[in-house]
């Protein structure tokens, strides 16, 4: 890859530093760091708590690199992104179903999170995201 396709090395510092209390994961990042590539991250210890997948892009703005971790537990996500800035900012995520005593409400209820979550869905493997 060209220098052209790799994210500069202070960029990936400003990542590391911004997501390294969310995750022990992102010790695992490239360096140098592609861009347009989803990447998987490995715990350092091979830890299989969580599994993480990132990408990183250029915009208008700068940098950016989203991520999408899913922990084990098939009930516990988190989609964000992260600018070149160090600023994060939490994307569309997956939703998980509330209870209801009324039939006609779970009903609802059901196809609401169904439909949100195929959206969630589709936009994470739009970016090369999808676990």
């Amino acid at each position: 890859m060209t220098s052209e396709e790799m994210v500069p090395g202070p960029v990936r510092d400003t990542f590391v530093t911004a997501l390294t209390p969310q995750t022990t994961h992102i010790a695992a990042l490239p360096d140098p760091l592609p861009l347009g590539i989803g990447i998987g991250l490995i715990a350092p210890d091979g830890s299989p708590r969580q599994r993480i997948v990132v990408r990183v892009e250029h915009d208008e703005s700068g940098y950016l690199l989203d991520y999408f971790q899913e922990s084990n537990d098939g009930e516990t996500s988190s989609h964000s992104r992260v600018r070149e800035d160090g600023s994060i900012t939490r994307l569309e995520n997956y939703d998980w179903r509330r209870h209801f005593d009324d039939p006609e409400q779970a009903r609802q209820e059901r196809e609401r999170v169904a439909a949100h979550n195929k959206r969630v869905t589709e936009i994470l493997r739009a970016k090369d995201l999808y676990i």
